[in-house]
């Protein structure tokens, strides 16, 4: 019997580890396969049946190529004493395509981000050969594919990030001391969750409240670890932000805060699709994000069910945030709101993941 390989080397936490987590959980109980998982990082809330594969080497390093080649070196360890199984990578995917080719393995790869985001020539040439030879590779947004069909002219399948609305409210009733919030009674909250990194671009969020501190009450809560912490930080130190915004490390129960806040931000350079922003829709906040390659657009349907606005454009986030604190009639808000409310039947659940199941049985025959 076939077994199963997830390979995904970086577990840093975010929305692909939150649905590494609930697709591998799902799978171990539907395929009664077993469930290797292959990773440097052991963080993760998996069932029973679902197996760790510990690296040969674990040191406190973060560099992901680094953590690549021990869990390559992982793989061909599994290889040697299995000779049946599918590959499932979820990152890394061109080191996992290459090995799968190499030991003639079938491979399934799920694709998170968005080509514009990261692609050049020659990265270009290697994903394009290499995604070409995959059995299947999935991505998260029709966006995304139609990316995918431009850049490498291949026809992904689509299968959206699965929302698990049951589970996020019950976390959500945790309760938590959020003084920041809590006291602020007169002004906007804001809320943004992410890894403090270049791609998720937090540094427009703090431009724009940096433009607003002195016009209204506005406070932003920023969720989140990464490389740009320190850079967060000295921006929000040399501009006399600090009675404005908060930088908390991140957690894996957020959703308290986002029931305290009253809107969110997404300043993203490009995505897949994210999973934040179905959260915020779940949790009924109004927002506003960039309108990046790829997924917000189909989340917040094109502008209907949120604020949508040209990457960069931190000033225009701010006549948005002003706009609607000077709004005495929030109809149209609430409106925006409960449009991509209605919207997340799309991501159900159990609709999403009866998609995974269906194409891992089938790659395993």
């Amino acid at each position: 019997m076939k077994k199963i390989v997830i390979f995904n080397p970086s577990i840093e936490g975010g929305g692909v580890e939150r649905n590494l987590e609930i697709i591998a959980n799902y799978l171990s109980k539907k395929t009664k396969r077993k469930i290797y998982l292959i990773s440097y990082d052991k963080c993760l809330k998996l069932n029973k049946t679902v197996n760790f594969v510990k690296p040969i080497i674990n040191l406190d390093i973060k560099n992901r190529i680094f953590k690549y080649f021990i869990c390559l070196i992982s793989l061909i360890i599994f290889h040697i004493n299995n000779k049946k199984y599918l590959i499932f990578s979820f990152q890394a995917n061109v080191y996992a395509i290459l090995f799968a080719k190499l030991f003639k393995q079938k491979i399934i790869v799920r694709a998170n981000a968005a080509p514009h985001g990261w692609i050049n020539g020659y990265k270009k040439i290697i994903i394009k050969f290499f995604y070409k030879r995959a059995d299947k590779v999935i991505v998260n947004s029709n966006e995304f594919r139609n990316e995918f069909k431009k850049t490498f002219q291949l026809n992904p399948t689509v299968i959206y990030n699965p929302l698990d609305k049951v589970k996020l409210i019950s976390l959500s009733k945790k309760k938590i001391n959020i003084p920041f919030f809590d006291y602020f009674k007169s002004g906007i909250k804001i809320l943004n969750v992410g890894r403090l990194t270049s791609q998720k671009n937090q540094i427009d969020i703090l431009r724009s409240v940096n433009i607003l501190k002195n016009k209204i009450p506005i406070r932003l809560l920023i969720i989140g670890s990464g490389s740009k912490l320190s850079y967060l930080k000295n921006f929000i130190k040399e501009e006399n932000l600090s009675n404005n915004v908060k930088i908390i490390p991140y957690c894996k129960n957020p959703y308290n805060y986002f029931k305290k806040a009253d809107m969110f931000i997404l300043s993203s350079k490009y995505e897949g699709l994210p999973n934040v922003l179905l959260e915020a829709t779940l949790f009924k906040l109004l927002s506003i994000s960039y309108k990046c390659k790829t997924g917000p657009k189909e989340i917040l349907q094109n502008g209907k069910g949120g604020i949508l606005v040209n990457v960069g454009d931190h000033k225009r986030i701010a006549n948005e945030i002003l706009k609607y604190f000077y709004s005495k009639k929030k109809c149209e808000y609430k409106k925006m709101i409960e449009t991509s409310y209605k919207n997340l039947k799309k991501y159900h659940l159990k609709r999403q993941l009866n998609k995974y199941e269906k194409i891992t049985n089938n790659h395993l025959k």
